[in-house]
């Protein structure tokens, strides 16, 4: 594979040499015919090679070409094919699309042809001709695999019945430039010639693909393979890259479809197919097309100027400025194409200028920069000016409609509201444009319609609830300058009427739009309502007369009762609304209830037992019942319960009121019996938890007590409900009730015989007083300390029995007369 090495190179077209020739050699190609007699052609492929980095080896194995014709309805190839045929060439292709580019391109594109004659039978299925050879160049930017994706350079040729004579392929005039450069205007007329006089139609579209890098020139054998049959398959573009947008550029790459005029900015140096389909067209139906199939090569230049302009497809009216797109220009020159003219130039860089009249001119610009000069020339329309007339802006009346209609005949029409004919109907305001299109040009008039939506306004409508005679002036307004007509046929804008009635007013402003108001004048005798506040009892009902005897009488109260009378027991404030004719008459009144008199008061608790009276004595209460079955002032209370009482008040208004008896017993109190103690003992007396207050004899008020002393000790407790319980016990406190010396043995035997086994065992009754035992081996380590006169030693340390010997004890205790006493000695452990 070669490598790019000099400096100013615009593309590599890289070469492989194998054994099968599947070299990278070709950068483009079309397959075309010529209609030369009835049912026989002349098949032309022109085929375009990399003369500078185009394997050798390749280049020579094209000495022939591989033609297969096919039949365009079963695709499949005809008898006798393919066949191959002998090339003719070359020549050296040397155009460039820059006149003063500062050091040439090192690239080289050599011109290969190669023709046959051939005769086809006439068949309405008509016939593909192909030419297939693998590969591209491995290092084109746009499609997926480019070393391993090959070319199918192909035609189609119809049968003559179809469209009344046989047909000639259209031929592409001009070769594209070798290269391109970045960032520089390519703008090239890729249009065709076309022997038959067909319409012709350009497009942008994905290239096709025959032979693969195993069978690189395929003849259909087993050898080198087969040619593809229709529908041929076509390259796969690479991320970002598609038919219309094959080369990254700004504006990206467009072709006039009338013109074949092909224009890029390129952007990214690289290499790129494209390709490039005309098709012929005649009486509106597709007779067949040219495809070419052509590789750019992008590179960055240094140029040192480029001449180019926008070109536009129509110039609409005779004035046009034209847009300078050049680079690197010092000066210029214009040329604007009118025929037998010397004042139609220009050599400012954005002139503007006047054709005389409508047609088609070819207009060149030459960009100079010192002695080196580019020049462009492009074909231009002019079409001359329509003059679209709309009416002039117009006042309407509302409800009017307006029908605007265009004042030319065009191909197309477009209004500001969206409808496409030659005529409008306005209903609402608004500013309105009609735009007609007429040879590729849209023309433009606008007008503006205002709906006169001023109504008249009569003011003055008067009810008057009186019987006295009256003077009103009433007035109607409009706009300025408009003119007033009443029913009293006066025409000033102000009246003064003096009679209850309706008056009309008729209206007409300067536009002529109508419109009519009235006002109304009306009169009543005054309606009288007064009711009068009221209490009763709560609950009892109140009757309320508005007293309005009028038949024809609308009376309505607050609560939504409609009619002479109204009945509630809600107490709040109400008002009632009587209208007769066209009066009106509103009055407020409140109902209330007589205030409650008595209550039972709270509810009751009674400790351990009940026995008391309840009273109802409130002054002129009467008619007291007690639990709906005792009548009577006093109720003796001697149960828990419910106690219900009703009466009447001083109003007469019945009462009645409960109240909730409850029974709780004293709490439980025991302090326990009389009891005997000794001196030292001192007891704890507890008088139980949950109370709200203790009180002892002694004053203390904690739950428990220590009674240190004899005598008799009391305590009072009450619960937090409040009910009270007292209790006491006498304590006699006696030196002597118990023995106060201790014994203490001088041996045991601790062999569960059951007798002596525990050590010291004695019996000491007093409790509650200081007592302890301490047991020691000889060696003074102690074995025991010990409470209480129930724990005994049983003759093991550790769960290991001792052995025989002597052992020592010390004793401290208290006795029953309440002093304290020392002892100590030792024993003997025998067994």
């Amino acid at each position: 594979m070669y490598k790019c090495a000099l400096k100013y190179l615009l593309f590599c077209l890289f070469s492989v040499g194998t054994s099968k020739l599947s070299a990278t050699h070709i950068v483009g190609g079309e397959m075309t015919y010529q209609r030369t007699g009835t049912n026989t052609y002349k098949i032309r492929l022109d085929l375009y090679i990399d003369c500078l980095n185009g394997n050798s080896q390749a280049i020579a194995s094209d000495a022939t070409a591989i033609f297969g014709i096919f039949n365009g309805n079963t695709k499949k190839i005809l008898s006798g094919y393919p066949i191959s045929v002998s090339r003719k060439g070359p020549l050296r292709v040397q155009k460039t699309n820059y006149n003063c580019i500062a050091v040439a391109p090192n690239a080289c594109v050599d011109h290969y042809w190669y023709e046959t004659n051939v005769t086809l039978p006439p068949t309405l299925d008509g016939y593909y001709v192909s030419f297939q050879r693998c590969c591209r160049n491995g290092t084109i930017s746009n499609i997926v695999n480019p070393g391993l994706a090959g070319a199918n350079y192909w035609a189609f040729i119809p049968d003559s019945r179809l469209f009344g004579k046989e047909n000639s392929s259209a031929v592409f005039t001009e070769l594209p430039p070798n290269f391109l450069c970045t960032n520089t205007p390519l703008k090239f007329d890729h249009s065709a010639k076309d022997a038959d006089g067909d319409s012709l139609v350009y497009e942008l579209i994905t290239p096709y693909t025959g032979g693969d890098d195993v069978n690189p020139r395929p003849n259909n054998t087993n050898t080198n393979g087969f040619l593809q049959t229709p529908p041929f398959s076509q390259i796969t573009w690479n991320t970002g890259y598609s038919a219309s947008n094959p080369i990254n550029g700004s504006p990206q790459m467009t072709i006039d479809p009338k013109t074949g005029f092909l224009t890029v900015v390129p952007t990214k140096v690289g290499q790129f197919v494209v390709g490039i389909v005309v098709k012929e067209y005649r009486k509106g139906k597709l007779v067949s097309q040219t495809i070419r199939d052509y590789q750019f090569n992008v590179q960055s230049c240094v140029i040192d100027v480029v001449a180019s302009y926008f070109v536009p497809k129509i110039i609409c009216g005779f004035k046009y400025q034209f847009v300078n797109q050049s680079s690197g220009a010092q000066r210029y020159h214009w040329d604007f194409g009118v025929t037998n003219s010397n004042t139609d130039t220009s050599n400012i860089s954005k002139p503007i200028f006047t054709y005389p009249k409508a047609g088609k001119y070819k207009v060149k610009l030459i960009a100079y920069k010192n002695k080196c000069l580019d020049s462009f020339l492009a074909e231009i329309e002019v079409v001359e000016p329509a003059i679209v007339k709309l009416p002039n802006d117009t006042i309407l009346c509302p409800g009017d409609k307006y029908k605007v209609k265009s004042n030319l005949k065009a191909d197309a029409y477009s209004w500001s509201t969206g409808l496409q004919t030659d005529s409008l109907t306005i209903t609402k305001d608004g500013s309105y444009w009609l735009g007609i299109t007429v040879n590729g040009c849209t023309w433009y008039d606008t007008m503006k319609v205002t709906y006169d939506r001023a109504i008249i306004q009569a003011n003055g409508d008067t009810i008057y609830c009186s019987d006295d005679l009256f003077s009103r002036k009433i007035s109607a307004t409009l706009t300025l300058n408009s003119r007033y007509l009443w029913s009293t046929f006066e025409s000033t804008a102000d009246i003064v009427v003096a009679k209850a009635k309706k008056y009309y007013v008729f209206g007409t402003t300067e536009n002529g739009c109508k419109s009519t108001d009235s006002v109304l004048i009306a009169q009543s005798s005054p309606v009288i309502v007064l009711i009068s506040d009221t209490t009763v009892c709560l609950n009892n009902n109140a009757f309320f007369d508005s007293k309005i005897a009028d038949p024809s009488a609308t009376i309505k109260w607050s609560n939504g009762v409609v009619g002479k009378t109204m009945i509630t027991n809600v107490p709040q404030k109400y008002f009632v609304n009587v209208k007769i004719g066209f009066c009106s008459k509103s009055d407020t009144f409140t109902l209330t209830n007589f205030p409650r008199e008595y209550y039972l008061g709270k509810d009751l608790r009674y400790c351990n037992k009940i026995d008391t009276f309840l009273t109802v004595n409130f002054p002129g209460t009467k008619n007291v019942v007690w639990n709906n079955e005792i009548s009577a002032s006093t109720f003796r209370l001697t149960a828990p319960g419910i106690v219900k009482a009703s009466w009447l008040n001083s109003k007469n208004c019945p009462e009645s009121d409960s109240i909730v008896v409850q029974l709780f017993p004293n709490p439980n109190l025991n302090l326990g019996r009389d009891t005997a103690l000794c001196v030292s003992e001192k007891p704890i007396l507890d008088a139980g938890a949950g109370m709200q207050s203790y009180l002892w004899h002694n004053g203390s008020r904690e739950q428990t007590l220590i009674a240190r002393d004899s005598g008799l000790h009391w305590v009072e407790v009450k619960d937090w409900i409040g009910c009270k319980s007292r209790d006491s016990v006498l304590i006699n406190k006696k030196k002597n009730l118990f023995p106060s010396d201790i014994f203490m043995p001088n041996a045991f035997t601790p062999n569960d015989d059951g007798l002596n086994d525990l050590y010291p065992m004695i019996h000491f009754k007093v409790k509650g007083s200081l007592y302890t035992v301490k047991l020691y081996n000889r060696w003074g380590e102690k074995l025991a300390d010990y409470t209480s006169p129930d724990m005994n030693w049983d003759g093991t340390i550790n769960g290991i029995q001792a052995p025989e010997g002597v052992y020592v004890y010390s004793v401290n205790w208290i006795g029953c007369d309440n002093y304290m006493r020392t002892l100590t000695g030792d024993f003997t452990l025998l067994r």
